[in-house]
C-alpha cells in the first residue's frame, strides 16, 4: 500500500497568540486520519517552529517583516519557499478551530489554479471589484512565488496598495496575475458553525472567545481548550504566562459563559418574548 503523502500546515501566529494556537494544533492533530507537519509562523521572533521542535529564523527580511499588519499578515507569503518550491501546503491563522480531517482540504484538486482560498472573506474590506480572503489557502508552492521585496517595492511607488495585495484584489492582480481558485466556504466559516463548517474562524477582534465572553460558539473553542489542557499539550505555564501579559481574559478559566451574561441572555429573551401592546381606542 502507498505511502501516503504527509500533510502540511503553516499557522501564522504570533507570542500573544500562543493558548489559541496550540487550541488549534489539538483540533488538528485530533480530527486528522494522517501524518501532518505542523509549521508556526511566529511572526514574535521571525521564526519557524516544526512539529513543537527549536525554532529556526524565517526567510523574511527586517524590511520586510516591519511591514506586516499584524505580527504575522505577511508570514503566508514565504510558505512555498520554505518547502522549497514543492508540494502543496495549508495555511490557517491561529484563531481558528478545525472539526474534521484538515488532510481532505490538503486533497483538494488544485485544477491547474496557483492557490486556492474563499472568495469576498476579508472583514472590513470596503474596495470594489472581486476580492479574496487568504486566512485559509491551500497552495500550489511550484507555481506560487511571492517576491515581497519586489511587491513592497511597487507599493512605495503607487502601483498598488498593500491592502490591494492582501485581498488580491483586480489592481494588485493587473500587475501579478496569480490564478486562484475558489474554496470550499466550509473551510473558512467567519464565526459561523452550521453543518457546512469545516474551520470556523473567530475573526471579531472583540468577540473571540479567550477574549471576551459569550461567544455564540465560544462553548465549542473552550471544549477544545480544556481537552488540549486534559492531555498536557497546553501546559500551566502556557496559562500563566497567557493571562501574566493579558493575552487573553483573566477569567479565562470559568469558561464561555458568565453569570451575568447569561442573565444578559434570558432577559434578552424574555424581551423579544413580549408582545407589542396595541394601543387602546379612545
Amino acid at each position: 500500500m502507498e505511502k501516503q503523502e504527509r500533510v502540511r500546515v503553516f499557522i501564522g501566529s504570533g507570542e500573544a497568540s500562543l493558548l489559541e494556537r496550540k487550541t488549534l494544533i489539538h483540533s488538528l492533530r485530533k480530527h486528522s486520519q494522517r501524518e501532518l507537519d505542523i509549521y508556526v509562523l511566529n511572526g514574535t521572533h521571525n521564526s519557524i517552529i516544526l512539529n513543537d521542535g527549536e525554532p529556526f529564523l524565517a526567510p523574511m527580511s527586517l524590511k520586510i517583516k516591519y511591514r506586516n499588519a499584524t505580527e504575522f499578515s505577511l508570514y503566508r507569503f514565504i510558505i512555498p519557499e520554505v518547502c522549497n518550491y514543492q508540494g502543496k501546503a495549508i495555511y490557517v491563522d491561529s484563531d481558528i478551530v478545525c472539526l474534521t480531517d484538515i488532510g481532505k482540504l490538503f486533497d483538494t484538486p488544485m485544477n491547474g489554479y496557483d492557490f486556492l482560498a474563499k472568495q469576498g472573506a476579508q472583514k472590513g474590506y470596503r474596495g470594489s471589484g472581486s476580492y479574496w480572503g487568504l486566512s485559509v489557502m491551500l497552495i500550489d508552492c511550484e507555481k506560487s512565488q511571492f517576491n515581497l521585496e519586489t511587491i513592497f517595492d511597487e507599493i512605495d511607488r503607487n502601483f498598488y496598495t498593500q491592502t490591494d495585495f492582501m485581498v488580491m484584489n483586480q489592481t494588485f492582480l493587473a500587475h501579478h496575475p496569480y490564478t486562484i481558485g475558489k474554496l470550499d466556504p466550509g473551510w473558512n466559516m467567519l464565526d459561523i458553525c452550521d453543518k457546512n463548517t469545516k474551520l470556523i474562524h473567530y475573526t471579531g477582534l472583540f468577540s473571540q472567545p479567550w477574549k471576551y465572553r459569550n461567544h455564540p460558539h465560544g462553548e465549542l473553542w473552550f471544549n477544545y481548550f480544556k481537552e488540549a489542557v486534559a492531555s498536557g499539550y497546553i501546559t500551566k505555564e502556557d496559562i500563566s504566562l497567557s493571562l501574566h501579559r493579558a493575552y487573553v481574559r483573566k477569567d479565562l478559566l470559568k469558561g464561555n459563559y458568565s453569570f451575568l451574561g447569561r442573565e444578559q441572555n434570558y432577559i434578552k429573551q424574555f424581551v423579544r418574548s413580549l408582545k407589542p401592546l396595541k394601543a387602546k381606542k379612545v
